[in-house]
């Protein structure tokens, strides 16, 4: 879940956008992409500077290999990001919401200038977040909200390395910046499914190649296991939306509506219980403890539903990432079949 260009478009936006709660939310916007600009050193200094932590130095170090790894074998600009690193002092760059209606898995959707229309509002400010979410909620919607350690800038900024995912285990790290790297390469406007399930599919395939050029095998063998979980996971997260779509098509009344979503979202959580006890008994831990709604399961399919379109055509490309890309941009999806 990745915020994009809010800075840039924020500036634009004061003069065209007139309302006060736009201005207000691209002013905050630019106030956080200025305060990571302003805060954010040149790698080598902060390797350099004998103030910064052995771990910290370490890790900036893997990053420059990792992000050379994406531009010599993923087709990927990791030559352009990265270069700074930025210390934020907080947990999360950014909180994103997720809402849509009570009774429907469409999500509320904000455009934007230059990107369109995108299924998500992002805050560099967690209580900005919070204050949204309530608006929301008292107009019936059912909200998520989730922090966010990375985002793309698409191009137009170098993005630097934030405290916010510097942390993260190696393969982790490497995830996240294939995914961030794609979103650079390749943008479309007002498609936020296309773009972060291609981001997703050019990551693991990412991670799987350089895994194997470090010639780390059983890490790739543990790698692979984590996918498998990951597909299980959506895959119960795909039946409980087909269950509840064909009850929001049913025409039952609110108060049955309301308790057969109930069901159908405690029978989800029984899922994941029994996920979680087939992996051993680790994972799924919030989800096991949130109360789960239509702003959970609207803040994921944006990242897995067109995944199988895009692998199917990185293996018709034969493993070409360059000529999938190629091929990835002229891609038409037909219109989902909606449940009426």
């Amino acid at each position: 879940m990745k915020t994009a260009r809010i800075a840039f478009l924020g500036i634009f936006a004061l003069f065209v956008l007139p309302s006060c709660q736009t201005i207000q939310f691209y002013g905050q916007a630019v106030r956080g992409q200025m305060e990571i600009f302003q805060k954010s050193r040149p790698n080598e200094k902060v390797i350099a500077d004998p103030a910064s932590s052995p771990v910290l130095k370490k890790q900036l170090s893997e990053i420059q290999k990792i992000r050379r790894f994406a531009s010599e074998h993923l087709s990927l600009p990791g030559n352009d990001s990265y270069g700074k690193y930025s210390d934020l002092g907080r947990k999360h760059v950014v909180w994103v919401l997720y809402a849509a209606p009570e009774f429907s898995l469409e999500p509320k959707t904000w455009r934007y200038p230059l990107i369109g229309e995108i299924s998500y509002r992002g805050y560099f400010r967690e209580q900005d977040t919070v204050a949204m979410a309530d608006q929301l909620r008292r107009e019936k919607y059912d909200v998520f909200i989730g922090g966010v350690d990375a985002y793309s800038t698409l191009g137009w900024f170098h993005d630097p390395i934030l405290n916010t995912f510097v942390g993260y285990p190696d393969i982790d790290l490497a995830e996240t910046i294939f995914h961030e790297l794609t979103h650079r390469k390749l943008f479309r406007r007002g498609d936020i499914d296309f773009n972060e399930s291609l981001a997703n599919t050019v990551a693991e395939e990412g991670v799987r190649r350089w895994l194997k050029h470090q010639g780390r095998a059983a890490d790739l063998k543990k790698y692979e296991g984590r996918l498998v979980r990951r597909r299980e996971f959506y895959r119960e997260i795909e039946k409980a939306k087909i269950s509840l779509e064909m009850l929001y098509a049913s025409g039952e009344a609110e108060a049955e509506m309301r308790s057969q979503k109930k069901e159908i979202l405690s029978n989800l959580r029984d899922q994941f219980r029994e996920l979680r006890r087939r992996w051993g008994g680790r994972g799924l831990d919030s989800w096991l403890k949130e109360d789960i709604h239509n702003g959970h399961i609207v803040s994921l399919k944006i990242y897995s539903e067109k995944m199988p379109v895009f692998q199917k055509l990185l293996i018709d490309c034969y493993g070409d990432l360059e000529l999938f890309f190629a091929k990835a941009e002229k891609l038409k999806f037909p219109p989902i079949d909606r449940i009426q």
